[in-house]
C-alpha cells in the first residue's frame, strides 16, 4: 500500500497544518501508570507506587516522548506520578518539579479491602448530583479540588510567562515571544481539571468522566492566537495511548 504524501500546496490541510507547525507553547499532560493500589493483596493504600506493569508503561510512554523537545516537567506529589517521571526526566536529562496543586482529588480509602473500596466509589457515585459537589465521602470536596488544580496549573504557566484575563466572556493568554514545551504528570481527576480550566468550560464535580483518560495516556495542548493580541489553548491530541500499544500493553 502507498503511504499518503504531504497535503497539496496551498490545500487547507496545508494551511491548517502551517499553523500548527508555527512556534506554540505547548502542554502535554500525562496520566500515571497503573497503581498498587493493595500491596501483596493486602488492604488498600492512600499513596501506593506503581506495579510491574506500571513501570512499563512509565517506560513506553517516556520512549515515545524522549523525541520531542520540553523545557521541563511538572509532576505531582504522589509516588504513582513520580515513578512515571522517572523514565522520562532521565530520557530528556531534566530534573522534574513538584507541584502539590496537582496532586489527584482526595479519597478516603486507607486501609479498606478491594470489596469496601468498591462500595466506596459506587455508593458515591450515585448519590444525588448536588452532592457531588461535596467530592467523595469523607474527603476534599470538588471545588477545593478544582480551585487547587487550577491554582497549580496557574502558577506551573505562570514560571513560563504565561497569563490569563479575562476578555468580554472569554479567558485570553499573555504568551510569551518564546514559546515554552511543559510536561505535566499527574492524574486523570487533576488533567481533566486542567483541560477544563485551559479550554475555559465550565466545571462539573466529574472531570475525570468529562475528560477520561486510560492510564499511561497523554493529552497535548498548544496556544492559538485569537483576536488582536493574546491566545487561547486548544486541544490537538486526547487520551493518546498508540505507544501503550506499540510495546504490548494495551
Amino acid at each position: 500500500m502507498t503511504e499518503p504524501g504531504p497535503p497539496p500546496p496551498g490545500t487547507t490541510a496545508q494551511r491548517e497544518a502551517r499553523a500548527r507547525a508555527e512556534p506554540q507553547t505547548h502542554i502535554t499532560l500525562l496520566r500515571h501508570g497503573e497503581p498498587d493500589w493493595s500491596p501483596a493483596g493486602g488492604r488498600s493504600v492512600s499513596d501506593p507506587g506503581l506495579t510491574p506493569f506500571g513501570q512499563a508503561q512509565a517506560r513506553a510512554v517516556a520512549k515515545r516522548l524522549s523525541s520531542q523537545r520540553f523545557d521541563a516537567i511538572y509532576v505531582s506529589p504522589y509516588r504513582r506520578s513520580q515513578e512515571t517521571a522517572v523514565p522520562l526526566a532521565e530520557a530528556l536529562g531534566i530534573e522534574p518539579v513538584t507541584v502539590d496543586g496537582l496532586a489527584e482529588i482526595g479519597v478516603s480509602v486507607e486501609g479498606l479491602t478491594q470489596e469496601e473500596v468498591d462500595r466506596y466509589f459506587v455508593e458515591g457515585s450515585k448519590r444525588p448530583l448536588e452532592q457531588h459537589w461535596e467530592g467523595w465521602p469523607g474527603a476534599e470536596s470538588f471545588v477545593d479540588f478544582h480551585t487547587r488544580v487550577t491554582g497549580g496549573v496557574t502558577d506551573v504557566l505562570g514560571r513560563h510567562g504565561l497569563r490569563s484575563a479575562r476578555e468580554q466572556d472569554f479567558t485570553i493568554w499573555e504568551v510569551p515571544d518564546s514559546p515554552a514545551c511543559i510536561a505535566i504528570v499527574a492524574h486523570g481527576g487533576t488533567n481533566a481539571c486542567a483541560l477544563t480550566h485551559l479550554l475555559d468550560i465550565d466545571p462539573v464535580p466529574w472531570e475525570w468522566l468529562r475528560f477520561e483518560t486510560q492510564l499511561a495516556a497523554f493529552s497535548v495542548l498548544q496556544t492559538r492566537a485569537v483576536g488582536s493580541r493574546g491566545a487561547v489553548w486548544s486541544l490537538q491530541n486526547f487520551n493518546e495511548v498508540d505507544h501503550l500499544a506499540s510495546a504490548g500493553l494495551r
